[in-house]
Formats: C-alpha cells, sequence, structure tokens
C-alpha cells in the first residue's frame, strides 16, 4: 500500500511557545504522527513562533522546527479531519459515547467533547493504553496565567501526559460519536 503525504495546518503549544505551521502527515493523519512510539520529535514547516504571554506577535520565523513530543502540551486544527481516521481516534471501537470534558494541565486548561467506548473511566483514559495523544473535539484551549490566550477549535489533540485534572462537565449526551 501506498503512503500518501500531505501537510496539515496547525497551531501548537508548549509550555512556553505558540508555534503555528504545517506538519507533514501520512494515511494515518496527526494522531498517528503524534502517537507512533517510533518517533520522539514532530517537525513543523514555515513555522512562526510566539512567547505565550504575547500569542499573537510574532517572536521568531524559521524554515521548520522541531519539538519533542513529549514538551507538547496540545495541537489544534482547523478541521476534524485533520486529526486522522476516525477508526484510529475512537482506538478501533465503533460504538462510542460523547462527553463533555475538561482538562487541566499546569499551563493550560481544556474543553471539549471526548469520544470514549462506554462508561466514563479517568484511570483508564490517563494511564492505560499507549497513546499520547487525545482528541478533543469542538475544543477551547486557554493559558492559566494569560487569560487573554484563547484559542477554540474543531479539532484538538492533548497529550495526556500533561494533564493533572481531566473530568467529563455533564453526563454523555447517549449520541453516537459522529465524523
Amino acid at each position: 500500500m501506498a503512503l500518501t503525504n500531505r501537510l496539515v495546518a496547525v497551531d501548537v503549544y508548549t509550555a512556553s511557545y505558540r508555534v503555528v505551521g504545517k506538519v507533514q502527515v501520512g494515511n494515518t493523519g496527526l494522531i498517528g504522527l503524534l502517537n507512533d512510539e517510533t518517533t520522539s520529535y514532530m517537525r513543523v514547516h514555515e513555522a512562526t513562533l510566539a512567547r505565550l504571554h504575547m500569542p499573537t506577535k510574532l517572536a521568531a520565523r524559521y524554515e521548520f522546527v522541531e519539538l519533542t513530543k513529549r514538551g507538547i502540551h496540545a495541537v489544534c486544527v482547523a478541521t476534524k479531519e485533520d486529526l486522522g481516521p476516525l477508526a484510529l481516534i475512537r482506538g478501533g471501537f465503533s460504538r462510542t459515547l460523547q462527553y463533555d470534558v475538561v482538562a487541566v494541565s499546569q499551563v493550560f486548561e481544556f474543553e471539549g467533547i471526548f469520544n470514549w467506548a462506554g462508561h466514563f473511566d479517568p484511570a483508564a483514559i490517563l494511564v492505560k493504553g499507549t497513546s499520547d495523544f487525545l482528541a478533543f473535539y469542538d475544543g477551547a484551549l486557554q493559558a492559566v496565567l494569560f487569560p487573554n490566550l484563547r484559542v477554540e477549535a474543531p479539532g484538538m489533540l492533548v497529550n495526556r501526559r500533561k494533564i493533572d485534572i481531566f473530568v467529563h462537565a455533564k453526563e454523555p449526551t447517549g449520541r453516537r460519536a459522529s465524523s
């Protein structure tokens, strides 16, 4: 099977910087790239950097930058499809519920819709499995110390290793997850 590569526009957030650019992804999309255990970094092309406390002021521009995956708190994208194939995001489960969730790291607060098969189980979501990045839909990211930094995105991948608090804000909607 031939691999297809395409560029996906990303807005990446670390503990100190916002990095905007494009990432080359294959058939598994952005979630496949970030959850690939064989690489520990991600390359962002046509990268512009801004400090978190001044998220709209350009700090630097580079042809490309390398980011360690462990240092990434979240990656926002313009469309849900940019995250990757739905089956990969769901972990192979076809019947999932949608949960309105709130997650908090030392730097950001996240909210959005999270798809999960069955009863909401924070321990299983945050500790078990091999996927470091969780998909949030129709989400928002807010910097804890810099309230002027608020981003809303149709699709967001949040690094579960950075999450300190994770709760569902309401009972599940009962709807089956949609694409």
